[in-house]
């Protein structure tokens, strides 16, 4: 992936015409386009024989308008394509999108691309490229945003870029009020976030944003992006946000990572404070799985970008109906205080032996949180959590430490060991009530480890041991939550954070008590 070029602040002046000459297009040919008639989103403007882009100080073949105008998204669009790389031309672009709804709610479409190179254009061939479809669904790399009002009118944004040009559109299914235009320009810094975080090096995933759209006006955020990073190779990203439920899921040569937070119930959230602390916990486990398990640091730094942003803000609890029940800080107490989620990630094989094939390097992890609120009244209720994580991982490694490994067909170079990973981790907390009264305080963990490790010298498997672990403990929480005495109010804040601190996973048999 090309590094994003940074416009200095003495960059040419974004005017059409001016942005127009630096792109190599002459003055003649901005004549062409200031003086034609309004065209429609889907008629061609012809710039001329003169237009044409020079790189490197050869001269291309003309460069082909979809329509005229003197805006700034135009502008953008000539002076992206011009100065930047196929990967990086959507700056700016995104935020100008929905920028224009602040004074516009009406459609907008404008796409610049190079006619064929072999366009003759001192003949009739001239007739063929101004006849090119516009330049939209066809980029190598494309990002798309779509926003549903609360009103139901959709509202889609798609950027397409590629060496060959440029392209911008923006649609509307209905009319737009004044308040959902201003909620949809004030997504316009987030959403060149987003854009611009996935055309790093390395890539970000940067939405938080976009995540905090305005819910009384907009009923959902979808994003869709897709960046060639070679001939080979894409790089995708696929998010949605609305009031039930936010998603993730992006992909590249790496790997994989797919993301699922469930707001549905909010009345067993925690305070802001408890939920810092639950992220904290978890982004510790996906390290130490990710340490065991050898995984790529990239994309583990990825995933837990991407877990953090889809956590870090649910918006304001709405309020809970009069019948709902309602928990208190003894039952937020077993809960982590985060809302309930699904999350793996999954790296992509590769083969490093050549002697041996079918041992491939792997790593796969998936933790999930489900919680569940019970009962016909407050003075009944049981709320229940469980936690789990599963780890699966295979790798090399030099079977003498400090050794360089290099595997080749030469028997000589196959001294290494394979160690193959299979761990898995659970937390299961439960409170009950009868009559008002704490009846039930339970708390279940286990994890097990498998390691097993192949050993070859010199192309001979000389060793294969697999190495078991378990611990499981069920603990009792009535007598610490409902002491026979009752303690201060000081004493009884230090006990429900003591237990809250027990509830999470423990990954490692040895951390589980006996």
């Amino acid at each position: 992936m090309t590094t994003l070029t940074s416009l200095s602040k003495n960059s040419p002046a974004t005017s059409p015409s001016a942005t127009m000459e630096t792109a190599g297009i002459s003055p003649v040919n901005s004549a062409v386009i200031d003086s034609a008639p309004a065209t429609s989103p889907s008629s061609v403007v012809k710039l001329g024989a003169v237009g044409t882009r020079a790189v490197d100080g050869a001269s291309r073949a003309p460069l082909v308008w979809e329509r005229s105008g003197k805006d700034a998204v135009s502008a953008l669009v000539a002076r992206n394509y011009n100065y930047l790389p196929s990967a990086n031309r959507f700056k700016d672009l995104g935020a100008a999108l929905l920028e224009r709804f602040k004074t516009d709610g009406s459609d907008y479409s404008q796409s610049l691309q190079q006619a064929p190179e072999d366009t003759d254009t001192n003949t009739y061939d001239t007739l063929l490229y101004s006849q090119l479809a516009p330049f939209h669904h066809l980029g190598d790399n494309q990002t798309g945003l779509t926003i549903t009002t609360k009103s139901g009118t959709t509202v889609t944004l798609a950027l397409d870029s590629s060496e060959q040009g440029v392209g911008v559109q923006v649609k509307s299914s209905g009319k737009l009020t004044d308040d959902e235009r201003a909620a949809l320009a004030g997504l316009s810094a987030a959403f060149q976030k987003a854009i611009d975080g996935l055309a790093a090096v390395p890539p970000k995933v940067d939405l938080s944003g976009l995540i905090k759209f305005d819910a009384s006006v907009l009923s959902s955020v979808d994003l869709h992006s897709e960046l060639k990073l070679n001939e080979t190779d894409t790089q995708r990203l696929d998010f949605h946000a609305d009031a039930k439920q936010r998603s993730v899921h992006f992909s590249g040569p790496a790997g994989e990572a797919k993301i699922a937070v469930d707001l549905s119930q909010p009345t067993s959230w925690g305070s802001k404070e408890q939920q810092a602390k639950a992220l904290t916990t978890y982004l510790r486990q996906f390290d130490q799985a990710a340490m065991r398990g050898h995984g790529d640091a990239e994309l583990t730094g990825l995933f837990k970008d991407a877990f953090t942003e889809m956590h870090s803000d649910y918006g304001p609890q709405p309020p809970a109906p009069w019948q709902q029940i309602k928990l208190t800080d003894q039952d937020h107490a077993i809960l982590t205080g985060l809302a309930d989620f699904s999350a793996s990630i999954t790296q992509a094989e590769k083969s490093p032996n050549p002697l041996r094939t079918s041992e491939n390097d792997t790593f796969a992890y998936q933790t999930s949180q489900s919680t569940s609120v019970q009962g016909r009244t407050q003075l009944d209720r049981a709320i229940s959590q469980q936690q789990q994580s599963q780890l699966k991982a295979s790798y090399h490694e030099p079977s003498r430490p400090g050794a360089k490994l290099d595997l080749t067909e030469d028997p000589a170079s196959q001294n290494y060991n394979f160690v193959l990973i299979d761990d898995s981790a659970s937390s299961s907390a439960a409170l009950a009530y009868d009559e008002g009264a704490l009846a039930k305080a339970t708390l279940e963990q286990s994890a097990s480890h498998s390691t097993r490790t192949l050993k070859y010298l010199m192309d001979k498997l000389v060793d294969d041991t697999t190495i078991p672990s378990s611990a499981q403990h069920i603990r009792d929480l009535l007598d610490t939550l409902a002491p026979r005495k009752k303690p201060d109010e000081d004493q009884r804040r230090r006990t429900l954070e003591t237990v809250n601190q027990q509830i999470f996973l423990k990954p490692e048999p040895g951390d589980i008590p006996q």
